[in-house]
């Protein structure tokens, strides 16, 4: 290596060592920073890149100043200047060396940063029970893997113990339940945190994908095998975008587009307590057309709320 070149990578790493020191005080206006260290802001720009590059969380609160992300230090992570300096200029190197190594030194700085990797996305689930990793819950899985039928015994049912086929173990609308299937098909759902005791009784059940379609046409935990209450529900024209693109009903289907830009869609229900709760919530922009029995229950619903306040 030439000394010259020598020369060129002892200034680089003296002025990351300075740079960094002063992103770790707080935020840095590089035309500040390129007259204390009597370079052009071109440099200094270039060097804020490479950092950026080597993975340190930098944000620019406004043009032409730079910081470290809230919470982030040198002294948090255990890094003196001169080690994260180090760390910037290795990145470099790794970069010059290929894609192998460059990945391969970019999973080390993660370790040694602890900074996880924003992602763009974030999706939004219903809060909830945490999942009771119990010894009930481990046999209740493994039983289900084995298709073993099983005595459930359950706090506060008709009976103490029911002998069934589980079937499903399921988060839904933030509690967990067990889905299981008596010897006469009748669908049954516990909650998890109620089943007191399970045990195997020894005997096994051919697997049925039938409740993978009942969880996929549900839309709430009062779904049965049979949905013989068939409903048609106006929708202004307000809330039309939402319903042709998301689906809020048990087999909802879109059955008019009127002019007025409003919808009439029909869907299937178990009983009337599956979809109340929807209808309610989707007021005034929502009209019960059939059955006249669910339309005057939802005016009764409402105008008892009405009277309480």
């Amino acid at each position: 290596m030439g000394a010259t070149m020598q020369k060129e990578m002892q200034n680089k790493i003296t002025r990351l060592l300075y740079e960094l020191n002063a992103l770790d005080k707080g935020p840095v206006n590089l035309n500040s920073l390129a007259k204390e260290l009597g370079v052009s802001l071109r440099t200094v720009q270039r060097d804020i890149r490479t950092i950026q590059e080597a993975e340190f969380p930098l944000y620019s609160p406004e043009a032409g100043t730079y910081a470290f992300i809230e919470g982030f230090s040198l002294g948090r992570i255990e890094l003196s200047d001169k080690e994260a300096s180090m760390l910037v200029f290795m990145s470099e190197i790794a970069r010059s060396l290929g894609q192998k190594f460059d990945t391969s030194f970019s999973l080390l700085k993660k370790r040694l940063l602890g900074v996880a990797e924003e992602s763009p996305f974030f999706v939004k689930f219903a809060s909830g029970e945490e999942y009771p990793d119990t010894p009930i819950s481990k046999k209740l899985a493994e039983f289900i893997r084995l298709r073993e039928k099983s005595s459930v015994c359950y706090r506060g049912g008709k009976r103490a113990c029911y002998p069934v086929r589980p079937l499903k173990i399921a988060w839904i609308e933030g509690f967990w339940y067990l889905l299981a299937l008596t010897d006469d098909d009748k669908l049954l759902k516990f909650r998890l945190e109620k089943i007191t005791s399970v045990k195997g009784l020894n005997s096994y059940f051919k697997h049925t994908a039938e409740i993978e379609k009942l969880l996929r046409e549900c839309t709430n935990i009062w779904f049965e095998k049979q949905r013989d209450l068939s409903v048609r529900l106006e929708i202004s024209a307000e809330s039309a975008k939402y319903f042709k693109v998301r689906r809020y009903f048990p087999l909802q289907k879109i059955e008019k587009e009127l002019p007025n830009g409003k919808l009439e869609i029909s869907c299937h229900a178990v009983r009337e307590e599956e979809i109340i709760p929807t209808i309610l919530q989707w007021m005034p922009n929502i009209k019960v057309l059939e059955p006249k029995t669910l339309n005057e229950q939802i005016k009764r619903i409402v105008q008892g709320y009405t009277k309480e306040i």
